[in-house]
């Protein structure tokens, strides 16, 4: 999320979100407001490229089933036929407005009001929605505000909602700002592509060194930081460990816990001995050849975090808790570790890195030619299908070496390429795109992933499409170039082929070739495939966000009544002598909903930018203070000050309080003597 500006549609009166998610921004320190569509316009918004939603760097969508609903006096539990059709429509329009804007959406299925509908009917329609869009890259569903989801009774506001259709509470608005950022996060930030972690006091309690490998705890709370590890391996995160022990011990931990949801083959690689954690660290990234800054590291000991952090500031290093409760909590609010979407490429990630090794060992044992030789390269390119779309879009995405810099994927045919040698499958790991013009068959796209660079499947996919070319009676291939920072080996292979160079303006040329020359490239190993054949460093991921603010969410952002503190604490009250208690609460609450807050009793909610949007909510929050509501004919008159409405609601306490309870008191009263009643009187004046 870097210098976005969100964009907000819903079907009910959302504005409230607004605040919250201007403390987000500010918190993640993203540059960008947050502006809303008019009241109940969504699908206008998302067909209108230049609404709200169509302008914005990240749309948010938030719908209610009944307020969707086009039988309303049949009801969704009688005609779910209805929602299904209002799904579909929906779908495809957010569909056509991510397509149209190329910026991320979030869709939010928001819970039925308790008096509305069938809970089944809703989760139907939420269910449907998020199935829609499994896997889908562009546009990412919310079903619930987890893990900020506050107790059933605290997330609907009747009053509210009977008054301005505001139809949720101020904390349930701040649970669900807070999903939203973070789904952002997660669609918008890259990933770390490596998590290490700490032994002693991370992955068990105890010192396996100390205690052995039997005298160390892994209780219920270590089983959850243990699961979130499985969850990012499964996810394609390589996990590799880091700790001062000896490697015997820690293996044996490992032996002796079966059950684990971990095992010693789901770890990459490991150091542990007794280097300091920031040599350890660059050492496991020589080892897997990525950078630094795709590293996200899990440490106890404040004392390891801040050598690592001075030694590998690349690195994202985050202290755990010292308790496994902590710990445990803590990483199910570290953003960083979201997954969104996981393609079959990213679950066999740490698998191809194992694959790797051995062939980086057999390398080691013979001649180039040999190792090609007896490689028993396998490339089989196909039409795209459906299944295709995710992991296209993924490569089209990170391959930065192999590119020929166009990424462009409009073209009429799609192929991908699948390879595999005799140590096993790389999988998908290779796109092109192309389409037809006169006589030559013109590629927009050709990508290669990094981890197949450098063994001729390069060369295999120039000559496919010449023989493509041929069969169809086409003269030429052409294939698009522009030069980028990293594509260095795309622009060695081309200058290595025989082709005549077309410039497409400014920074785009066509690398044209006859079909025939085209057909007969063949892969000749030499001095550059020497260099391509050893381990290629990949793309690197940019710098994640600061330790302190990962760690600041992850420890103090955690629940709802945590957020709405911090906004709170984030905008002062002036403290004015002589106020009285409720004159205080009101100017809090004003300061809470108000652009300025107020310095004086008598300064008015219009002047200080006040509006009826706000006047519904700070009418809702005295009816959850004080439990009185605030008559319309009171509110807006230009008497409107602290002062006044503390009155009124002084007055509306009182006018409120029970005709029993008030005869209880008196007849509390009859029962004391001429002396007790003094004394209250005078405890009272105290």
């Amino acid at each position: 999320m870097d210098k976005i500006g969100l964009g907000v549609a819903a079907t009910f009166t959302a504005e409230p979100l607004g605040d919250a998610l201007r403390f987000w921004l500010a918190e993640l320190d993203v540059e960008g407001d947050v502006a809303f569509a008019p009241y109940d316009q969504v699908f206008p918004s998302l067909l209108d490229p230049g609404s709200v939603l169509g302008r914005a760097g990240a749309a948010v969508v938030l719908v209610r089933a009944e307020d969707l609903d086009r039988d309303p006096d049949g009801g969704p539990e009688d005609g779910t036929g209805e929602l299904d059709a209002v799904a579909t429509d929906l779908a495809a329009a957010l569909r056509a407005s991510a397509r149209a804007s190329g910026t991320p959406h979030v869709l939010v299925v928001c819970p039925p009001s308790p008096e509305h509908g069938s809970p089944e009917a809703h989760a139907r329609f939420a269910a449907g929605l998020a199935r829609a869009f499994e896997g889908d890259r562009a546009v990412s569903v919310l079903t619930s505000a987890e893990p900020y989801e506050p107790e059933p009774e605290d997330i609907h506001d009747a009053f509210a909602d009977r008054t301005g259709n505001v139809p949720y509470t101020d904390r349930y608005f701040a649970a669900l700002a807070a999903a939203v950022a973070r789904r952002l996060h997660a669609v918008t930030t890259p990933r770390p592509k490596v998590v290490v972690a700490d032994c002693d006091g991370t992955l068990w309690d105890g010192v396996v060194g100390e205690d052995g490998p039997d005298g160390v705890v892994i209780g219920p709370q270590r089983l959850e930081i243990w699961r979130e590890l499985a969850r990012q391996v499964a996810a394609g995160r390589l996990l590799c460990l880091c700790s001062k022990n000896e490697e015997k011990d820690v293996r044996e931990v490992f032996t002796r816990h079966p059950e684990l949801p971990v095992g010693l083959d789901d770890v990459t690689a490991m150091r542990v001995g007794w280097e300091a954690k920031p040599d350890a660290l660059r050492s496991l990234a020589a080892e897997l050849d990525l950078g630094l800054d795709s590293f996200l590291f899990l440490d106890d000991s404040p004392v390891e975090c801040a050598e690592v952090r001075a030694g590998c500031p690349e690195v994202l290093t985050l202290q755990l808790p010292a308790d496994a409760a902590g710990a445990a909590d803590f990483l199910r609010h570290c953003w960083p570790l979201d997954v969104t979407s996981v393609t079959a490429a990213d679950r066999e990630r740490t698998r191809r890195y194992q694959e790797e090794r051995r062939r980086d060992q057999a390398r080691g044992e013979m001649s180039l030619a040999d190792f090609f030789a007896t490689l028993d390269l396998r490339v089989t390119i196909t039409p795209a299908g459906p299944e295709h779309e995710a992991r296209a879009v993924q490569l089209a995405e990170r391959t930065n070496q192999f590119n020929l810099g166009t990424r462009r994927l409009d073209g009429e045919e799609k192929f991908v390429v699948d390879v595999r040698d005799r140590f096993g499958d790389y999988g998908v790991v290779g796109l092109t795109d192309v389409r037809t013009e006169g006589d030559t068959l013109r590629a927009g796209a050709f990508l290669l992933s990094c981890r197949a660079l450098g063994r001729g499947v390069e060369h295999r996919m120039l000559a496919h499409l010449g023989t493509l070319a041929r069969e169809r009676g086409l003269a030429r291939v052409a294939l698009a170039f522009r030069a980028t920072e990293r594509n260095r080996p795309a622009r060695d292979f081309l200058a290595a082929l025989p082709a005549r160079v077309e410039p497409d303006g400014e920074e785009t040329a066509w690398y044209v070739l006859d079909a025939g020359d085209a057909a007969a490239v063949v892969h000749t190993p030499g001095p550059a495939e020497e260099r391509a054949a050893g381990p290629v460093r990949t793309v690197e991921a940019a710098a994640p966000a600061g330790w302190a603010a990962v760690e600041r969410i992850a420890t103090r952002l955690t629940g709802a009544d945590a957020i709405l503190d911090a906004m709170r604490a984030a905008r002062p009250v002036t403290e004015v002598a002589g106020a009285s208690p409720v004159e205080a609460t009101v100017m809090r609450l004003w300061a809470e909903l108000l652009d300025t807050a107020p310095t004086s009793v008598d300064d008015g909610f219009f002047e200080l930018g006040g509006h009826s949007l706000r006047l519904v909510q700070f009418m809702a929050r005295v009816r959850a203070e004080f439990g009185v509501e605030l008559p319309f004919d009171t509110l807006y008159t230009t008497s409107f000050t602290v002062a006044e409405v503390a009155k009124v609601i002084e007055e509306r306490q009182l006018a409120d309080t029970d005709d029993d309870e008030l005869a209880g008191l008196l007849d509390e009263l009859a029962g004391l003597s001429d002396e007790e009643i003094d004394a209250l009187l005078d405890s009272g004046n105290g």
